[in-house]
């Protein structure tokens, strides 16, 4: 028998836009001032993986002599709130 560990490490990746949209990071901004219509939650809004983000997490991850996935995928959760209209929750299933 072998033993495994898996360890969640957390990073914050120099970018200046935000990993599934489009809007500008900048520390220290004003309260929603750098919110995108998919970072609000609209309906019909879809997020676009920003590359960058996923290039750095890859070179990090081969450098530290990890395995990289071919393939990975996300499910993005809708919740929602007593004061909301009534909806099921939903999952949107995203893949990269």
């Amino acid at each position: 028998m072998v033993g495994v560990v898996g360890l969640e490490i957390h990073a914050q990746i120099q970018s200046t836009s935000k990993l599934f949209s489009g809007s500008h990071v900048r520390f220290l901004a004003p309260p929603n001032s750098l919110v995108s219509h998919f970072d609000a939650s609209l309906p019909g809004t879809l997020p676009v993986l920003n590359r960058r983000c996923v290039e750095a997490a890859v070179l990090t991850g081969l450098a530290l002599n990890c395995t990289i996935n071919k393939k990975s995928l996300f499910d993005r959760k809708h919740y929602f709130y007593a004061d909301m209209p009534v909806s099921p929750p939903s999952c949107t299933h995203i893949g990269a």
